[in-house]
């Protein structure tokens, strides 16, 4: 009897049972899941020796200690996975929404093209491919959708996590052809994820294939050791831009090395970037308890994060209700006065939108606000707001202020249209939205604010890392 009781109990737990501490999982849905591995705290040498071939000027060795474990992607995040974040928020890359598109191979070069986006980065993909074509801003909003689903905080890796990863202890360099897929052997496109073998901490895919987005602003390294580094100065480089890693699949082997660095404008756009995730939240996976009650899908549409109340079993006795059918000639009386309260109704919504154009006001969370002096209304929803422009051209350049979590916010879009205006992403319920219309730039030309003028380049063998790949509008 008393072990039929302790296999009752411990039965009665095994929902709860946590994921081996090594490997996590996390299900998002429609059969998509993304693994991570634990990295444990440790020390390495950051950088490469004087006589590592390949190596670049920028790459001068420091002891660094990095204090705390961290979660990161078993592979980078695939198309597939991208695809759920897309189906759930109905976001748009920048490629997508700005009016250039992004840099796909059009058969021997990156080239500039309105279809190039991430679903279409110039060559054949499946859901198993890394997602390309992705900016900076891209993946963070990736992360913050991440990180609601799954109620951890989720980042980019710094560019000490990545390289310490990619090492994984080793101090000896792998040989390119076998461990990465690069410009000798990919045949001029990405390849599922998990072809070549992990390394030595069960990590897959860190050399080659895509280019990885890491927090770390570019920069020299300091002379000093360092403890736990990511570089927040933005002004270190010729411009500001953000260090990539990992090589790619349009890349010499050189680059496929765990030292060698790289560095873009975080509005970058090509067939050959991508990212991890990683997370300091290091705890173990605990499944949900199976519950009895069925409830209908969360409805995730952009102007929409309601749940969907409890639907009944179909196995379910039905409820009926009884019915009373009224006689009295008062009943009578409210069918006369139907069409003279929709007139009424009219008529007071117009006062309250009148006074909430001359005043500015705050509206409601499913209320369009008016914007003073501007042909632009906005309506909060749960990770954005939403923009309609009164008569305003497609392509009209638009200036965005909010605030998320206390800090403000700025950003330029083109106006959309469309039959609920145009979507404007945050990650977020964001305070204090404000939007006008920017006339000092023409409605149907790239916007070049602190970036480059569109170009189609040749990727040249011999370029430094940072110039190898077409600058951003």
């Amino acid at each position: 009897m008393f072990w039929v009781l302790t296999f009752a109990t411990l039965s009665a737990f095994a929902p709860l049972r946590a994921q081996s501490p090594a490997l996590l999982q996390f299900d998002l849905g429609d059969g998509q899941k993304i693994q991570l591995v634990r990295i444990e705290a440790g020390s390495f040498q950051q950088g490469s020796p004087a006589n590592e071939a390949g190596r670049g000027a920028d790459e001068a060795p420091r002891h660094v200690t990095l204090t705390r474990p961290f979660l990161l992607g078993k592979y980078p995040v695939t198309r597939g996975q991208f695809a759920r974040f897309i189906a759930e928020t109905h976001y748009r890359t920048e490629a997508e929404s700005g009016p250039s598109g992004g840099f796909g191979w059009d058969g021997s070069r990156l080239t500039q093209r309105k279809e190039f986006t991430w679903r279409n980065p110039g060559f054949s993909q499946n859901d198993d491919h890394p997602v390309t074509l992705v900016t900076y801003r891209d993946a963070g909003a990736f992360l913050q959708w991440l990180s609601r689903k799954t109620g951890r905080t989720f980042g980019l890796p710094s560019e000490a996590q990545w390289e310490f990863a990619a090492r994984a202890g080793a101090t000896t360099l792998p040989s390119a052809n076998d461990v990465a897929w690069q410009k000798g052997n990919s045949a001029n496109s990405t390849h599922s994820v998990g072809q070549k073998p992990l390394n030595a901490w069960g990590l897959g895919d860190m050399l080659g294939n895509v280019w990885e987005w890491c927090e770390d602003w570019y920069g020299p390294y300091p002379n000093d050791n360092a403890t736990d580094p990511v570089q927040r100065d933005s002004t270190l480089s010729d411009k500001p831009r953000r260090v990539l890693r990992g090589g790619s699949w349009m890349r010499e082997a050189k680059f496929c090395r765990p030292a060698a660095r790289y560095r873009n404008e975080a509005a970058s756009r090509n067939a050959d970037n991508g990212f991890r995730i990683m997370s300091f939240d290091v705890s173990p996976v605990l499944a949900a308890p199976v519950s009895t009650t069925r409830t209908a899908p969360v409805n995730l549409r952009a102007d929409s994060l309601v749940t969907s109340r409890p639907v009944t079993s179909p196995d379910a006795d039905p409820i009926t209700y009884a019915t009373h059918r009224s006689s009295s000639p008062f009943s009578f009386a409210w069918l006369i006065l139907v069409p003279f309260l929709g007139i009424a109704f009219f008529i007071l919504r117009a006062i309250v939108r009148a006074i909430s154009g001359n005043l500015g006001g705050s509206g409601s969370a499913t209320n369009f606000r008016y914007m003073p002096g501007q042909p632009l209304r906005v309506r909060l929803v749960d990770d954005g707001f939403w923009v309609v422009g009164d008569g305003l051209s497609v392509g009209t350049p638009i200036t965005c202020r909010y605030e998320m979590d206390g800090q403000s916010q700025q950003t330029d879009v083109r106006y959309e249209g469309g039959t609920q205006g145009h979507f404007v992403f945050t990650g977020g319920r964001p305070a204090n939205v404000s939007v006008s219309v920017n006339s000092g730039a023409s409605p149907f030309r790239p916007m070049t604010t602190g970036m480059n003028t569109p170009t189609t380049r040749t990727i040249a063998d011999d370029d430094p890392p940072y110039h190898g790949n077409p600058p951003a509008y």
